[in-house]
């Protein structure tokens, strides 16, 4: 068996709740590079299923994802081919920031490398009190992805992404949750709590004005234009949902969203 077929990249969506799990639980998670290229495809068929949030985790309750798996480096990331290794990092990463449905990581244990970058994509990032984060590309000989740097880099702002990225530093959840990198920390146990009381909110709230914030949120960064701004704020005023929010709150109460 070769190393690109260990790990799969697992999709399942439960009352609009899609879940996308990253699982090579014999190497804590690690991506390979069939991973990184499944996941465009699993954003793609959790958004066709009808999920209105999904949740980024790694298999088991260990780590989120130690990194790339560095035991194909020496076949797969050659100095001939690393830009197709890397290229498919880079669409993993957008195509996970790009969803129009909000997404949120749910962290364990280790989150390193291409599972910090992984989780950098997502709109939204909660820990337990086990996770640690690191950059560590360096201690490889290696370069963290351009869109994994510029979203550290967008997260915690350009001084605590210089720290981890030329340190290699590994912090652990409160360090994580105090420069901004997590929005949220508590116990393991209460984790998937945690999760759930989220992505019940957000799965309540009208889907077209959760996607005009994340392409309005793009647009700032220069990841969208101007017309796509206008063209989903367009829809969000042309949606059945418009009239369903105007309507519950005048009858005082909870509306219905349908997402059209």
């Amino acid at each position: 068996m070769t190393n690109e077929a260990i790990g799969d990249i697992l999709t399942s969506t439960t009352n609009g709740i899609g879940t996308l799990t990253i699982s090579n639980p014999k190497l804590r998670n690690a991506m390979n590079l069939s991973m990184y290229k499944k996941v465009p495809s699993a954003i793609d068929s959790l958004i066709a299923s009808g999920a209105k949030v999904i949740v980024v985790r790694g298999a088991g309750d260990d780590a989120f994802g130690a990194g790339s798996d560095i035991s194909e480096f020496e076949t797969l990331r050659t100095p001939d081919n690393a830009h197709a290794y890397d290229d498919a990092e880079a669409d993993a990463h957008e195509s996970i920031e790009k969803s129009p449905v909000p997404t949120v990581a749910m962290i364990n244990g280790p989150c390193r490398g291409g599972g910090l970058a992984i989780a950098l994509a997502c709109d939204l990032r909660y820990a337990s009190d086990t996770a640690t984060f690191a950059a560590p590309p360096a201690k490889l000989g290696i370069a963290f992805p351009h869109p994994a740097v510029a979203s550290l880099a967008k997260t915690v702002g350009d001084a605590h992404a210089r720290y981890l990225l030329l340190t290699a530093s590994t912090i652990n959840s409160d360090e994580a949750h105090r420069i901004g990198l997590i929005h949220h920390v508590t116990t393991s146990s209460a984790l998937p709590t945690a999760i759930d009381d989220l992505t019940a909110q957000i799965s309540q709230l009208a889907p077209q004005s959760l996607t005009a914030a994340k392409v309005s949120l793009a647009a700032i960064n220069g990841h969208a234009t101007n017309t796509d701004v206008q063209n989903a704020i367009r829809k969000c005023y042309e949606s059945n949902d418009y009239q369903e929010g105007i309507t519950a709150f005048i009858e005082k109460r909870s509306p219905n969203f349908k997402g059209a």
